[in-house]
């Protein structure tokens, strides 16, 4: 009996993926979970394994094209085994409607000889669907450079009647951007959106941080306030635990474990990877995995791994200057924190004016699984350890 390899979203919400090389080909031995191919996607890449042991006996998408997510890309099974039955009119409606063969300049190699193009104007490149090879270098050598392609590919877009072409920019909405778009639309559409706000004094976790931040930048990595926020909220998650929740069609998920998703801005938007069960790290331990996966996220090296799985989401603008704001729930998570910058201010403490460093911690929530009472409790919580720092170590 033949096996169908498919290409899997594994949780990630994408809907196509391109198959940029395969490392079998058709009549070789393969062993089940052995690498087959390789997959670039508008988030990540990946690699498609073998679902059993067997003879790889059909590719039917080829390198350099693009295949739908679910689709049958190959087949595996015995020698001379007749594929007839799985090559149902279904599966070569499926070929013939998704695969896309890309042309030479869209994988960034074009006729005439290797292109100086960045890997971002390639990828962009391909995703637009333009010439990387017609597009004009700006960048040292004439190398094509991400912008580049985006004004090559503004000018190939139709006028808008009205407008003064020549002072307006068109950003074509597909990668990152595209994903960003649909997955915070189908959030507003869905989610019963209610932001609660406390205001948390920073001064001791500043202290805390500038004393413990050198010994541990010596050990290889950063320190900054969101392991903190991290451990301190999943402490709270502990005393209020719908936090960590989903909602279902006629229920609602509590999951009893805690995948941290942290935003990061890189240069083509916002990547959310996920820190993977964060109720059994301490704060040093936060702090490691996270400036480990940073790094890798702004050097386009996350897998789907790294993405899929977050009970819960931790955006850090304050970074930026940004002071308060209502973050945009991440479909299918039921709650997200959101830190502002951290400033000195004038509050009073024992009716006294005093000068402290004072943040703004958000979370948004939905409201039909979360009650504005326990989101009020769970915030005060978390900013209650923020406060006295020493017993997050």
């Amino acid at each position: 009996m033949a096996f169908a390899v498919k290409l899997s979203s594994l949780g990630v919400a994408i809907t196509e993926g391109t198959i940029v090389r395969w490392l079998k080909k058709e009549g070789d031995q393969v062993q089940k979970d052995e690498i087959l191919a390789e997959v670039e996607t508008e988030k990540v890449n990946f690699e498609i394994v073998a679902p059993e042991a067997g003879i790889l006996l059909k590719i039917l998408y080829g390198e350099k094209t693009i295949a739908p997510v679910d689709s049958t890309v190959a087949l595996i099974g015995e020698p001379g085994e007749d594929l007839s039955a799985y090559l149902t009119p279904k599966i070569q409606q499926e070929q013939a409607a998704g695969e896309k063969p890309l042309s030479p300049a869209r994988t960034g190699q074009p006729s005439g000889g290797a292109v100086k193009a960045s890997p971002a104007a390639k990828m962009l490149a391909k995703q637009v669907g333009v010439e990387v090879a017609e597009v004009p270098g700006t960048g040292p050598g004439g190398r094509i450079t991400k912008e580049d392609v985006e004004k090559f590919a503004a000018q190939k877009q139709p006028k808008v009647e009205g407008g003064v072409p020549e002072l307006e920019e068109v950003i074509p909405l597909i990668g990152i951007r595209k994903a960003i778009a649909d997955g915070m639309s189908l959030s507003v559409k869905t989610a019963a959106h209610v932001t609660t706000i406390a205001e948390v004094d920073m001064t001791e976790l500043v202290k805390l941080r500038s004393e413990i931040g050198p010994r541990w930048k010596e050990e290889g990595f950063n320190l900054t306030y969101v392991p903190f926020v991290i451990r301190a909220a999943v402490d709270g998650i502990r005393q209020f635990p719908i936090l960590n929740s989903q909602m279902l069609p006629d229920s609602i998920l509590v999951k009893k474990y805690i995948n941290f998703g942290v935003v990061v801005s890189i240069q083509e938007g916002l990547v959310t990877p996920v820190l993977q069960r964060v109720e059994s790290k301490s704060v040093k331990e936060i702090a490691q995995a996270l400036d480990e996966i940073s790094a890798r996220a702004r050097d386009w090296k996350l897998s789907l791994q790294d993405m899929r799985g977050g009970t819960i989401t931790l955006s850090n603008p304050g970074v930026f200057g940004a002071v308060i704001a209502t973050p945009i729930i991440y479909p299918p998570q039921n709650s997200i924190l959101w830190m502002g910058r951290i400033a000195k201010a004038p509050v009073v403490r024992n009716d006294e004016i005093v000068i402290r460093s004072m943040m703004y911690l958000c979370v948004s929530y939905d409201h039909r699984a979360i009650d504005g009472s326990i989101a009020a409790q769970f915030l005060q919580h978390t900013r209650r350890l923020l406060e006295d720092p020493s017993q997050l170590l």
